[in-house]
């Protein structure tokens, strides 16, 4: 039998028990982040200061994530330097999406060359990719057209005077400079509705074909109404950190929601966790910010800091979510520009660009914005306060580099986050191309193609890795670093080569010895590409060169793609000719001048091609004092000291170039081609490409300068011209094709197959290359 007083005190209990339940279903409730609703977004941010007003008054439950469903996401882009910054943001976004994904990309020229490229190569199931041209948006050209790439034929890198490049006038010399007015000026926005350009071009895979349809804008405005570009801006992101204010009028009327991104975010989680916080907005809310992680809009930094007006702290714009079609509805355009122009009468310019304004209308207008969780958009700025917030978070979700001095910003524990950046900065995109497991999706067009290739061939073959490896499509990074496109010269010439991470040394005294434009094709790792980048910003003589563009493609397979490579570069050149070179040649010091006074002379054209010959030598000293003459060649070459190239091991493939004539020639001679001959040569730009089937080691070279017989191009050896190599070590395909009887038998049945291809394309004209089936096998 229980004591007297124990039913009293079950029945206290139980009483606490309900009042405590009533308690929590009427003040507490869901938690975020650990926090009881009512919290502050951020624990431990200073609420009270200024108003307190950035964080959402109840935290509601975490929406369920959208299965399969499409997310848009915007980023603006421009420049070189941008554009690698998009590439590992992409990285990291992609490394953790489920979902997928429609990139719209505000870009110039520059970058759209390199992007278009990039996603073409990089055949990503279930990305899509629009672009839309920021010159056009800032200038505020309305009559467009609006393009589709579309892609359903195997890979062949665009020119560069095609796909991505220039045009409509535009500068490719990058980004302008930041308006830093001397005096405060009145700006002169335009007025009226203006309905802004969709010029886009989307790529789905890889492809050469390009597809255009043409939508007329239902509602002409007049021409040329400026966008942004009336906004004086001082920050470092010049005009385009102004793009984002007209992406509710730039994207395609039927897109109602967006996330827009800055290209200095990293992302650690799943991008649709982002989206779906579009479920928190109420019926009046069109955008979704993260808090200003630092004092700047307080307006206490410094003497006479003077703040565009913010909500308490205001937020930053580094990511963002957008309602684009309550944007549209409710006036944005207007809204904004009233702002602007009402605060640039007593405001000199934009500190921080796009988001003074943004930060000016949210004040005016509160109720448009939805305060987002501070792990949306950690900002790393030098007097960041964001600590509070990722001390305390459970999980961080993106960060955001929001400094001028990016990964080197002063923190104490940068450390971390700056490892965190160089996992994706460094990390294979090839391992991204995965399928997203549960979303069907059409796979990229050509993907399909290859895949079936790749199926039929027998992995017991010995020959597998000749036959995978012609079929695999490499990504492509072209002007990875800064270039300066030559100025048009009728007779001007680029040198042409390919390279990998073991050759990087011979950069620098190329260099030296030409001074013209060079188009380099690079083959690296993702991290080996970032060996390479801070190689070149460490030597004075290759960070000085802006006419040399270095374009990344990224290693996969076993062999050496070498003739993919060759490709590239001379897809890229901008010059009239081109002189087809290897890495481990230096041309004489006054080959580029005396190429341009040869073409100019010889007086080549349509009616007459050919290919100057640039006799070759070679020296096996690693330490060798360099002719200036063709004089000093002759005495080196009679003392021992200089062979023409390859006489110790292949001497059929220079001698046709008859270098007892060339001992006496003033002017030039035409040769004969003859079998395995592979001489270097100057050409006009729109010369046949390189076979791609050859990889590895062995007759890359010989197999185009068939192509060219075969095209009827004249063979003419420059009486002055020469080009020595130097001695390095032996590459792992040479020294493969001399140890191995199978890598030779697989060289051999891609030379029948060669050979074979000519007869169909080339009939009788043909049937003399099919001695060289007869001759003895060449290393060439």
């Amino acid at each position: 039998m229980l004591p007297r007083g124990r039913p009293r005190a079950l029945g206290a209990a139980a009483l606490l028990l309900l009042l405590l339940l009533i308690g929590f279903f009427l003040f507490g409730g869901d938690v975020e982040y650990g926090r009881p609703r009512g919290a502050a977004a951020v624990d431990g941010d200073p609420s009270a200061d200024r108003g307190g007003r950035n964080h959402s008054d109840c935290v509601p439950p975490r929406p369920p994530l959208p299965k399969c469903e499409l997310l848009h996401v915007a980023i603006v882009c421009a420049g070189h330097n941008s554009s690698r910054d998009l590439v590992t943001l992409v990285k990291s976004v992609l490394f953790y999406r489920k979902n997928p994904l429609h990139f719209h990309l505000v870009t110039d020229a520059m970058a759209r060359n390199i992007l278009e490229m990039l996603f073409h190569t990089w055949m990503v199931p279930a990305v899509r990719v629009s672009f839309y041209d920021a010159e056009e948006l800032k200038a505020g050209a309305l009559a467009l057209p609006h393009f589709f790439l579309a892609v359903p034929g195997p890979f062949f890198p665009p020119r560069a005077s095609g796909v991505g490049a220039c045009g409509r006038g535009q500068s490719c010399l990058g980004p302008p400079s930041p308006i830093t007015p001397t005096e405060p000026q009145i700006p002169h926005p335009p007025w009226g509705v203006c309905l802004l350009p969709r010029v886009t071009r989307s790529v789905f895979g890889h492809s050469s074909a390009l597809l255009c349809q043409v939508h007329a804008l239902s509602s002409p405005t007049p021409p040329q109404q400026p966008q942004v570009s009336w906004i004086p801006n001082k920050h470092y992101s010049g005009l385009y950190g102004l793009m984002k204010l007209v992406l509710p009028a730039a994207l395609p009327p039927e897109l109602a929601r967006v996330i827009v991104l800055d290209t200095d975010v990293t992302f650690a989680s799943d991008i649709a966790e982002l989206w779906a916080l579009f479920a928190h907005f109420s019926d009046e809310q069109v955008i979704g910010l993260v808090e200003n992680q630092s004092d700047w809009y307080l307006g206490n930094l410094w003497r006479n800091h003077r703040p565009w007006p913010a909500l308490g702290r205001g937020f930053n714009t580094g990511v963002i979510l957008l309602r684009l079609d309550r944007l549209r509805q409710a006036g944005w355009g207007q809204m904004w520009k009233l702002t602007a122009t009402r605060e640039l009468l007593t405001l000199p310019a934009t500190s921080l660009a796009d988001q003074d304004i943004f930060n000016a209308v949210i004040k005016e207008h509160p109720g448009l914005v939805q305060p987002l969780p501070c792990v949306w958009n950690v900002q790393l700025s030098d007097h960041t306060l964001a600590e509070r917030c990722y001390s305390e978070a459970s999980d961080l979700k993106v960060i955001h580099w929001n400094s001028p001095k990016k990964l080197r910003v002063k923190n104490k524990h940068v450390e971390y986050f700056r490892n965190l950046y160089l996992t994706f900065l460094e990390y294979d995109g090839n391992l991204l191309r995965r399928e997203l497991f549960g979303c069907p999706s059409p796979p990229p067009a050509g993907a399909e193609q290859v895949q079936r290739a790749l199926a039929q061939l027998d992995e017991e073959d010995a020959c597998f890795e000749f036959r995978q490896q012609r079929l695999t499509v490499h990504r492509v990074h072209v002007t990875f670093l800064p270039h300066e496109p030559p100025p048009p010269r009728p007779h001007d010439v680029t040198l042409v080569a390919q390279l990998s991470m073991d050759r990087l040394q011979m950069l620098e005294a190329l260099c030296r010895h030409w001074p013209g434009p060079m188009s380099l094709a690079l083959y690296l790792t993702d991290a080996e590409a970032q060996q390479f980048l801070r190689f070149v910003e460490a030597s004075a003589v290759l960070s000085a060169r802006q006419n040399v563009a270095y374009h990344v493609v990224y290693r996969e397979g076993p062999l050496y793609p070498v003739n993919q490579l060759r490709n590239v570069a001379l897809a890229q050149a901008l010059t009239p000719y081109v002189f087809l070179s290897d890495i481990d040649f230096l041309p004489a010091y006054s080959l580029y001048d005396d190429l341009r006074a040869s073409l100019e002379q010889l007086k080549l054209g349509s009616e007459r091609r050919a290919a100057l010959v640039v006799p070759a030598f070679e020296t096996l000293h690693y330490r060798f004092s360099f002719p200036s003459s063709k004089a000093e060649v002759l005495a080196l070459l009679d003392s021992g000291s200089l062979y023409t190239f390859r006489y110790h091991e292949w001497p059929r493939g220079h001698a046709p170039t008859d270098y007892a004539r060339w001992r006496e020639a003033q002017t030039p001679y035409r040769v004969q081609w003859a079998a395995d001959y592979e001489p270097y040569v100057v050409v006009p730009r729109d010369c046949p490409r390189y076979d791609p089937r050859f990889v590895g080691f062995g007759w890359n070279k010989v197999a185009h300068i068939v192509e060219l017989d075969a095209q009827e191009y004249e063979l003419l050896v420059l009486p002055e011209a020469f080009t020595i190599h130097l001695p390095h070590g032996p590459s792992l395909d040479i020294s493969r094709f001399r140890s191995s009887p199978t890598y030779r038998d697989c060289l051999q049945a891609v030379k029948d197959e060669f050979h074979q291809d000519l007869s169909r394309r080339y009939g009788a004209a043909a049937l003399k290359y099919l001695t060289a089936l007869r001759q003895p096998r060449s290393p060439a």
